[in-house]
C-alpha cells in the first residue's frame, strides 16, 4: 500500500489533475490517499513564494505554516506527494523536503529550484527533455471503463445516428472567441445534424458567454439538440456523462476537456479560434494531435470556417486512443518512484 498525499488548490481543473495522478498510481500499487487543501495567504503571492523557496526556505515547518496555514503535526507521513496548480508547487516542495519523499507535479515547474526528488509531468514534447521532466498525458479523473466502447466512424455515412458531444468553453488566457466564431458554431451544429443525422449532446461552461448559451438553449428547445446541459443551471461536474458519446467536439480553450475526451478513449475534434497567442497550451494541443492525421485521435479545425463536409472527413479519419491514459502516466512515473524506493519494480 502506497500512502499518497494529494495537494488540492481552489481550481477544479487543477485538483482533478492531482487526483488523476493518484488514480494512475493505482496501476502500480494499491494507494491510500490523504488530501490537503492548499490555500496561500494573501501576502504569499506567486513571486513571494518563489523568492522564499529560493532564498529563505530552510525551515519547511515555519514556511508551510506561514504561507499556507499547514500544521505538519496534523499530517500522516506520505510516501509520495502529488499536486497540480501553481500554489501547490511551493507547498509540495516544502512538504517533500520535510518528509524526504518524492513530489510529482502535473505540469511544468518554472521559477523554482527542484532537485532529484521532484518530477514534473509535461504534455509538451518540446519540454519533455528538461531536467526533472517526463512526457505524459494530462492527468484527469475520467474512467474510460465507465462507458461503452464508442461506435466506430470510418466514413461520413457512419455519422447517421451517431452521438456527438460538444463541450463549449469560451475566451480564456491567451485565447479569444469573437462573435463571428460563435455565430459560425451556432450555424455549424444544426447544419451537421441536418446533413449527416448526428445526435448532438451539448454542454456550456462557466466561460461560455450568456448570449451564446441562450442561443444554444433555443436550439435545444427547437429540438435540434438531443441534450443540452446549461452550466448556469447544472453547475460544475454535470458534463461527465457526455464523455460516453461516439466522439467529442471541444472548443480549444480547455486543455483539460481535450485531455478528458482522450482519456475517455474517444476521437476528439478541437475547434480553434483565430485569436490564439502562442503559449504552452499550443505546444500541448499540437502534441495531442500528433505530426500526422492518419491514425491520430485528435484533430484541430478552425471554428470560424469549418464546414460539415470537412468536419466529417476529418472526424472519420480519427481513431479512439489505443492506450488507457492512466497506464501511460503510470509508465512515465514508474522509474522515478522505483528509483526512490516507493515501488519495487516498474510496469512491464
Amino acid at each position: 500500500m502506497t500512502r499518497v498525499l494529494i495537494l488540492r488548490d481552489a481550481k477544479p481543473g487543477h485538483f482533478h489533475q492531482a487526483e488523476g495522478v493518484a488514480l494512475a498510481l493505482t496501476r502500480l500499487s494499491p494507494v491510500e490517499a490523504d488530501r490537503l487543501e492548499v490555500r496561500p495567504a494573501r501576502w504569499a503571492t506567486s513571486d513571494a513564494r518563489k523568492f522564499i523557496l529560493r532564498r529563505l526556505a530552510h525551515d519547511a515547518r515555519f514556511w508551510l505554516k506561514a504561507m499556507f496555514g499547514i500544521d505538519l503535526d496534523a499530517l500522516a507521513r506520505p510516501e509520495v506527494i502529488v499536486g497540480s496548480g501553481w500554489p501547490t508547487i511551493a507547498a509540495g516542495l516544502l512538504l517533500s523536503r520535510h518528509f524526504d519523499v518524492p513530489f510529482i507535479f502535473a505540469g511544468p515547474i518554472g521559477g523554482y529550484r527542484t532537485g532529484p526528488k521532484v518530477l514534473s509531468l509535461v504534455a509538451s514534447p518540446r519540454q519533455a527533455g528538461d531536467p526533472g521532466a517526463v512526457l505524459a498525458p494530462i492527468p484527469c479523473t475520467v474512467d474510460p471503463d465507465a462507458y461503452p466502447a464508442p461506435r466506430r466512424l470510418t466514413r461520413p455515412d457512419d455519422l447517421a445516428g451517431a452521438t456527438l458531444s460538444l463541450l463549449i468553453g469560451g475566451s480564456a488566457y491567451r485565447r479569444e472567441f469573437p462573435q463571428n466564431e460563435w455565430d459560425a458554431l451556432l450555424a455549424f451544429v444544426p447544419e451537421v445534424a441536418a446533413r449527416f443525422g448526428v445526435r448532438w449532446q451539448v454542454s456550456t461552461s462557466r466561460r461560455t458567454p450568456d448570449a451564446a448559451a441562450d442561443r444554444f438553449k433555443a436550439l435545444g428547445e427547437a429540438g435540434v439538440l438531443a441534450q443540452l446541459i446549461d452550466y448556469r443551471d447544472a453547475g460544475a461536474g454535470s458534463v461527465r456523462d457526455l464523455f460516453g458519446a461516439d466522439a467529442l467536439v471541444v472548443t480549444e480553450d480547455s486543455m483539460s476537456m481535450l485531455a478528458e475526451g482522450l482519456a475517455a478513449r474517444r476521437p476528439v475534434v478541437a475547434l480553434k479560434s483565430a485569436r490564439v497567442h502562442k503559449a504552452y497550451a499550443d505546444e500541448v494541443i499540437a502534441g495531442m494531435a500528433g505530426p500526422r492525421l492518419e491514425g491520430a485521435s485528435l484533430a484541430i479545425l478552425p471554428m470560424a470556417s469549418v464546414t460539415p463536409e470537412r468536419f466529417a472527413q476529418t472526424l472519420t479519419r480519427l481513431v479512439p486512443p489505443a492506450e488507457d491514459a492512466r497506464d501511460a502516466i503510470a509508465r512515465a512515473v514508474a522509474p522515478f518512484l522505483e528509483g526512490h524506493g516507493v515501488i519495487s519494480r516498474s510496469m512491464p
